[in-house]
Parts: structure tokens; sequence; C-alpha cells
């Protein structure tokens, strides 16, 4: 399952007109395209609705195997020209300072940027990021049920000093619809890299082994899935994972057994 996230119908009509996707009457807290094996879900404007969308689609659809994820939409820039794409490789918080790291594709032809969330709309452009109002609400809440690898975000450049195009709809959706042919190239690396992690998905077996050692609320119960997948795909033996964690005594604590795990997994990357 890929499930694209947009602010804006202007921002995500390129994608839905691309895919052919229809709009769902059967719900109402937003408004949502479908596809085969495919969303399109528009949030609002700000990274509280963003998380927000987030965690709605993802409850619904909790389901899956594995779910990928892309926030499409523009960006300012104080130094890119109009209709430049990028696929984030670092989303600052500017309230906060948190930082996340999106995961490109290594066949990715979009080059990588920085991006800072803002609030409010502001006009303060900066040299060496782009900014915008989504992005880190995109990935507070994405990365609870998927792992950095499945949560990308592509922004198109709809302002910067000399230009302002990011208030006219159709402005903005002609921006995107100009990349869309590399945006699906993106899209089609991603659901393929899915549909391998799907194939890493907890066996029922092994699920009832790990729920059964400690009560898990439903967040910690997605977080334990995102764990799980990753561990398997470093080569790590369920029989291994289950042996690290079978002294412990709470959720809490296994969730943070295999964050170790998966930590000192990367360090030797």
């Amino acid at each position: 399952m890929l499930i694209w996230v947009a602010a804006l119908h202007c921002e995500a009509k390129p994608v839905i007109d691309y895919y052919r996707l229809k709009k769902s009457h059967d719900d109402s807290a937003f408004d949502l395209y479908r596809g085969d094996d495919m969303l399109c879900i528009i949030s609002g404007v700000g990274k509280i609705a963003s998380a927000a969308a987030c965690a709605w689609i993802a409850a619904r659809y909790d389901h899956e195997a594995s779910i990928a994820w892309i926030n499409l939409g523009v960006a300012g820039s104080g130094q890119h020209a109009i209709g430049a794409a990028f696929s984030l490789n670092q989303v600052i918080d500017a309230d906060s300072g948190q930082r996340h790291y999106p995961v490109s594709c290594t066949s990715s032809v979009l080059p990588g940027s920085a991006c800072l969330t803002l609030s409010q709309p502001s006009e303060d452009y900066r040299e060496d990021t782009l900014f915008d109002m989504e992005a880190s609400g995109f990935m507070y809440s994405t990365l609870r049920f998927s792992s950095a690898e499945l949560t990308q975000c592509i922004k198109i450049v709809s302002d910067n000093r000399e230009h302002k195009t990011g208030k006219n709809r159709q402005q903005v959706s002609d921006l995107i619809h100009q990349n869309i042919e590399t945006i699906n190239q993106q899209a089609n690396d991603l659901i393929a890299l899915n549909n391998e992690v799907a194939g890493l998905a907890v066996t029922p077996e092994s699920w009832q082994q790990l729920i059964a050692l400690a009560h898990f609320s439903q967040t910690q119960k997605n977080r334990l899935r995102v764990l799980w997948r990753y561990l398997m795909n470093r080569d790590t033996s369920a029989e291994t994972v289950l042996q690290k964690i079978s002294g412990c005594s709470s959720a809490a604590t296994i969730i943070s057994t295999l964050e170790l795990l998966s930590y000192q997994d990367s360090e030797g990357l």
C-alpha cells in the first residue's frame, strides 16, 4: 500500500489524475481518493493537520502488511528556481527543533534537500533549506507506522524571492504536473521496496509470541511491527530477537530493547 499525503487538492490533483484515483464517498474525516493498492489523502494545511490525517488513515489500514508514504507538496526556497523538485533528506520542525531523516531510494533521480517546517506562512527565505508547513507533522506521525526508508517527502518549489505562485492553485497543480514522470519513478521505486518489506511481515506465530510477552497499546504494536521488519530485513533471525526480549517485563522495555538492537545494527552499516 502506498499512501500519498497532500495538504491541498491542487497539490494532489496531478497524482489523482495520473493514477486515475477515484474519490471515496465512504469517508468524511478527510477527502480520500483510492486506486489499486494506492490512496491519496488531503490533510489540510499545517503540520498538525498532516499528522492527524496520517494517523487516521494508518489506523484505517492497520491490516496492511506494510505501508509506504509520500508527502507531496510545494515549498519555498531562497535560491532554487520555480518548479525545481526535491526529495527531502532532512526535515526540521521550526518550533521544537526536532529533526527527521527520510531515506530516499538509492535510485532516486531527485536531488536531496533539507526542509524547515513552519507553523505560519513566511517570506523569510533561506539559502540552505526549503520551507513548508507539513513535512515535520507528516514525519512525526508516519514514523510510528513505517520505517524511514518507506517515508518520503517530495517538494516542488513554488515560491522564491522573485516569484510567488504558491497562492495560485492552478499554477501549483501545473508545477507538480511538470514533474509527474519523475515523481512516478520515485513512487515506483518506493512501491517495489515496500513490497519487499511486506514480505518480511511478522508471521502469525511470531506475532502471537511477541504480543503474549506484555500488554501492548495499539501505538506500541505499530512500533513493534516496524522494528521487527527492520531486524528481519537485516537478516536477524526471529529466534534471536525473541530470545533477546524474553526476559523483558513490560511493553516499553521490549520496544526499548528492539530499538537498541536496531540502533546497534545501523551503527555497523
